[in-house]
């Protein structure tokens, strides 16, 4: 709901609240404040009592667990264009992960010119793909709606033109009228009118009120102004400046009101009364949050406390709501000296946390590099590495790399320094420079964690590799250092887990990967740290989602989003994206193709390993969606080729094997079959069952399209056998679906595919295979349905007499393309003519 201010938003979701509440719903209802942007879920706090606690990702689901008890409920959140950060992203995850009972409805009232940038974009989960969603602008009051409001009076038409409809200063027109004043063309200029006629104490008493909040008793006034004034409260409520709240408290009628008031005091005066509110509110035991609000408006260098009070707030936000860590902490910073302060050092340090976790990776990236010439090598290490971790998140590989390089070349120590170099080097395609740094990294460990760590990044590169050799001996060590690991231990060098279990995941280790991930992903969510979670997580996902428990890898998928949404990181959340979106093209195919086509527009024009590996996951979606055109080109685009030589070599065969169905989605068999023979040569250099399987398939497609079924049926029961040994059951279905047509029994196919379909909850195989069964049943298949669309459109126009050069010039191909297309087109049919031709097609 939208609308300008005064416009009657709020008295419209009052109005439905009670009506809600009258049906029997559960009615949750908060708002948002002007003054209090930087206290955390401000908009949430008043609908939800107790508020949940936990980190963000925890409390998210705390909140839309209790919506989903509450249901059928209703949930109005107010004046969203002043909430806080920490509410926008509650917002956007109740809309990214929406409740599929469809018995929970989500209000939402702002002004739209006042939104700024964040709300608009949690507002656009709300798409195509996501949740039916209704805008209601509200419009000007009609003349009859006007009457009602103020009543029939003489010059009622020319209050409602002046006002155009507004409610706020309609009422304010005619109370301007009633009080005989003089003529004000503006809403603000009235609201100063009222405020004008207010006592010097009543004045105050609305004053020290505005300061307190948007809601406030007679005894937060009384402790603000040292002594009780309910009789200027009770002449504010009289004149409607204030309003009962219904639960002892009172709010000021409209948020324009409290701005005004709270403008209109005196500066210095203002700074006492929030300086009197932080301090008695410390003495009462408020939490810091409430006193840092009253002390970032006042904070002073002759009072020690206040540093010290925002920063503990800031300290105790920074997990849950890292935007109110950055407001606190940037108020601190006029509290502190320059750079030779040990204070100033350890609130710049927390500061660049802070816009880390809230994901604004530029802000940290600046803040870290103000600091880094400051801090002498080998104190500024964990500076450094958070450093680099945000350059290489925002895709600035090389700027990661030199930052690192530098340090190394200055003197830093440490085996942390040269994994991350290597990391990066990987990322860039420079696998030997890699290995180097590894071997350096393994020679510094100097803790059995570190050494773990190590070894799993060779194992991890090697896997990457496709080397069966070298990934097999580097797995089996880092195995052995990681399991002998405690779980403290493990803590501090979390990738020691993570890289084994992708590693494991490359040479289709599936149960080691497994364990390992979920034993990682068990250390690494109270951590909170964006990036290793994300990782693990996503590890986690596709393991169960290659292995066929889908509901597993979809759940995975969908928490690794949420907390790549919160890591700032683009080129992340898009790999997290695609691979999410892989397990999804199994059940919701509408969703995959949306976050696939997200992914995609993401990475474009990002080179890397990350970007290359989330064009080849979306392509393959938009595959199964029936778009092989645009998944061809995504593929050689981002492959450098049909042999897509620049993309992973441990993954190649697979990328290959979508490379040539997508050749023949679009009939382009010349292309198909290169492609095919590419995804076999690689697939010999791996010596990898599934990979084996998946150049398999491609063979099997090229010889069905060609019309040697015998070959087909051999290529693809051999790609199926290789399936099944590495338990990878949504392939089994997929090749069953895929090469049916060349088996002497298509209906066992394809009762098999639909049976294995159902046991993994695979619905979009379950429907393809129906679709196909269906078509089997009504009638026996012409020979002519053998021909691809191309095929069978050459064989008609030469059914018509054209030449093969008449054919080509009407289908913009070359002479010897239609040549290629016709001598299949005979091998599939069994003549050996054109005009025989029609006798097969036409029966």
């Amino acid at each position: 709901m939208v609308g300008e201010p005064g416009i009657g938003k709020t008295r419209l979701l009052t109005e439905f609240a009670r009506r809600a509440e009258k049906r029997g719903l559960t009615v949750r209802r908060g708002r948002a404040t002007e003054y209090e942007r930087e206290m955390p879920y401000r908009a949430f706090e008043e609908a939800f009592d107790p508020f949940p606690t936990g980190d963000r990702l925890v409390l998210a689901r705390e909140v839309r667990a209790q919506l989903a008890a509450d249901a059928p409920a209703v949930l109005i959140l107010d004046d969203l264009h002043w909430a806080d950060p920490g509410s926008i992203e509650l917002l956007a995850y109740l809309l990214r992960r929406p409740l599929p009972s469809e018995r929970v409805l989500l209000v939402c009232a702002y002004r739209d010119r006042q939104g700024g940038v964040r709300l608009p974009a949690a507002l656009a989960e709300a798409g195509p793909a996501a949740v039916p969603h209704t805008r209601i602008e509200v419009p000007p009051l009609a003349l009859a709606d006007a009457e009602a409001l103020i009543g029939n009076r003489p010059g009622l038409r020319a209050l409602y033109t002046e006002s155009g409809g507004n409610p706020l200063y309609l009422e304010a027109l005619a109370g301007q009228e009633d009080r005989g004043s003089g003529h004000r063309h503006d809403l603000t200029g009235l609201l100063l009118g009222e405020i004008a006629l207010l006592s010097a104490t009543e004045l105050l008493v609305a004053q020290s009120a505005a300061v307190l909040g948007d809601e406030f008793t007679p005894d937060d006034v009384a402790m603000v102004l040292d002594s009780p004034h309910t009789e200027a409260l009770g002449r504010l409520a009289a004149r409607d400046l204030i309003r009962p709240d219904g639960n002892g408290r009172f709010r000021f009628r409209h948020p324009l009101l409290r701005r005004l008031i709270y403008e209109k005091a005196d500066p210095a005066w203002r700074m006492s009364a929030h300086r009197v509110a932080a301090r008695e509110l410390t003495l009462l035991r408020a939490p810091v949050r409430e006193v840092a609000h009253h002390v970032s408006r006042t904070a002073s260098r002759h009072d020690p406390g206040d540093l010290k009070t925002l920063m503990e707030a800031a300290r105790e936000a920074i997990m849950v709501a890292p935007a109110a860590a950055i407001d606190w902490l940037t108020a601190a910073l006029p509290l502190v000296g320059d750079l030779t302060d040990p204070a100033s050092v350890e609130l710049r340090v927390l500061l660049a946390r802070a816009y880390t976790f809230d994901g604004q990776l530029e802000a940290a990236r600046t803040a870290m590099h103000e600091l880094l010439p400051h801090l002498p090598v080998g104190t500024r290490g964990e500076v450094v590495a958070a450093c680099a971790v945000v350059e290489r998140l925002l895709g600035r590989y090389q700027e990661s790399a030199s930052l690192l390089a530098a340090e190394v070349g200055q003197g830093g120590k440490g085996a942390w320094l040269h994994r991350e170099l290597a990391t990066l080097r990987l990322q860039m395609g420079d696998v030997a420079g890699a290995l180097s740094e590894v071997a350096e990294a393994i020679a510094a460990a100097d803790a059995p964690e570190e050494e773990a760590a190590a070894h799993s990044l060779l194992a991890f590169t090697a896997a990457y590799e496709g080397n069966p050799q070298a990934s097999g001996e580097a797995i089996a060590e880092a195995r052995a250092l990681a399991d002998g690991l405690s779980d403290a231990e493990v803590m501090r060098e979390l990738t020691c887990l993570s890289r084994l279990a992708w590693a494991e995941l490359f040479m289709e280790l599936h149960a080691d990967a497994e364990r390992h991930a979920r034993r990682a992903l068990a250390l690494a969510r109270p951590l909170g740290r964006s990036g290793i979670l994300a990782d693990v997580l996503t590890a986690a996902a596709q393991i169960c989602g290659r292995t066929g428990r889908l509901a597993e890898a979809i759940t995975f998928g969908q928490e690794a989003e949420d907390v790549a949404h919160q890591s700032g990181s683009p080129t992340l959340l898009a790999l997290v994206q695609a691979i999410h979106a892989e397990a999804l093209s199994f059940v919701d195919l509408g969703r995959a193709v949306h976050l696939a086509t997200r992914a995609g527009e993401s990475v474009a024009g990002v080179d890397g390993w990350w970007s290359a590996t989330t064009v080849c996951l979306s392509a393959q979606v938009m595959l199964v969606a029936g778009e092989p055109d645009r998944a061809r080109w995504m593929l050689l685009g981002i492959g450098g080729g049909v042999g897509m030589p620049q993309c992973q070599p441990g993954y190649r065969p697979m990328w290959l094997e979508s490379l040539t169905q997508a050749a023949l989605g679009c009939d382009e068999i010349a292309w198909a079959s290169a492609a095919a023979g590419a995804a076999m040569a690689a697939a010999d250099a791996l010596t990898l069952p599934a990979q084996r399987a998946f150049a398999l398939r491609a063979q099997a497609c090229v010889r069905l399209a060609e019309g040697d079924q015998r070959t087909a049926e051999a290529l693809a029961e051999q790609a199926i056998g290789l399936f099944n040994d590495v338990n990878m059951r949504p392939h089994v279905a997929r090749t069953l679906l895929m090469t049916a047509g060349a088996r002497a029994d298509p209906h066992h196919a394809l009762a098999t595919a639909k049976n294995i379909a159902l046991d993994i909850g695979a619905t979009v195989l379950v429907e393809e295979a129906e679709r196909e069964q269906r078509r089997l049943a009504a009638r026996a298949p012409r020979r002519g349905e053998l021909l691809t669309r191309r095929e069978r459109q050459i064989a008609e126009l030469a059914m018509t007499g054209l030449t093969s050069k008449e054919i080509a010039t009407k289908l913009l191909l070359s002479s010897r393309t239609v040549d290629d297309h016709l001598a299949r087109v005979y091998r599939k049919l069994g003549v050996s003519s054109r005009a025989a031709l029609a006798g097969v097609l036409l029966t």
